[in-house]
């Protein structure tokens, strides 16, 4: 689908809930949080409450809560007091309008179009919650995965649904187990249970066949990009695996016809 158009209906649609993510991706993981901690919630994790600077708490007026462009507007500051504004929801709103410009310009405006914006949208939650929190939500994961199972039970995916089951079970089985066995032999835990949903999830939209492509993508693009962080002095021993997976995912979305091709290569 390349009417310019349609393009620019989905870049600004994308805006507009990139702007609900940004704030839902910082208010949510803060208020589960404090609630398990049993600590009070702040009222500004309140998901009903206003917009509002977190250094003065003014609440933002109608004109600047424009995405992407009130940010541009003010600077990146706040109106009232000054105090900078995170570069994070400038940065959330245009991620959400490009992917969801991508999946309208691959599948069109059709149900496999819709099904890959909310395939990327969810998994850009997961990445941003995960990145800030190491946290993937199961209100998040689980959806993801239903979504998957239910479209190829339906016929509204590329794959069957005995393919999307067998590849929701695997996903989750060979982190399962790698988990296992990393934790009897050196009694620490590598990755977290969100992990394993996170990759059935990618199963059930993928299939089995695309488990080890997934894993050895998401394993070298995190291997990559933490070797790099380490250089600069910003790599850390413990980092977030769900955003390599969710990388993995989009890349198999839009090219895994061409990867599995180039793995199949004699």
């Amino acid at each position: 689908m390349h009417d310019p158009p349609i393009l620019f209906a989905a870049f600004v649609i994308g805006l507009i809930f990139g702007s609900f993510f940004s704030m839902l991706s910082w208010r949510w993981p803060r208020k589960l949080i404090a609630e398990y901690e049993g600590n009070e919630v702040p009222p500004i994790l309140d998901l009903k409450t206003r917009s509002q600077c977190l250094a003065c708490h003014t609440e933002l007026p109608p004109t600047r809560l424009i995405p992407l462009f009130s940010w541009l507007a003010s600077r990146g500051r706040c109106h009232a007091c000054g105090t900078p504004i995170s570069l994070r929801y400038p940065l959330i709103e245009l991620a959400t309008a490009l992917l969801t410009v991508l999946a309208v310009y691959q599948f069109g405006m059709t149900l496999q179009g819709a099904l890959a914006v909310a395939f990327s949208w969810l998994l850009l939650l997961i990445t941003v919650i995960d990145l800030e929190h190491q946290l993937i939500l199961d209100a998040l994961s689980l959806p993801l995965l239903w979504l998957g199972l239910v479209a190829s039970a339906f016929g509204w995916w590329s794959i069957s649904a005995q393919e999307a089951i067998f590849g929701a079970a695997l996903g989750y089985l060979i982190l399962w187990g790698t988990y296992w066995v990393f934790r009897l032999v050196t009694g620490k835990e590598g990755m977290g249970y969100g992990d394993f949903k996170l990759l059935a999830a990618l199963g059930a939209w993928f299939g089995p066949e695309a488990i080890p492509a997934l894993i050895l993508i998401s394993a070298l693009s995190g291997l990559v990009i933490q070797l790099s962080l380490r250089l600069i002095g910003r790599g850390s021993v413990r980092f977030a695996f769900g955003p390599y997976l969710a990388l993995a995912g989009l890349m198999w979305l839009y090219w895994g016809e061409a990867i599995n091709r180039q793995l199949l290569m004699p």
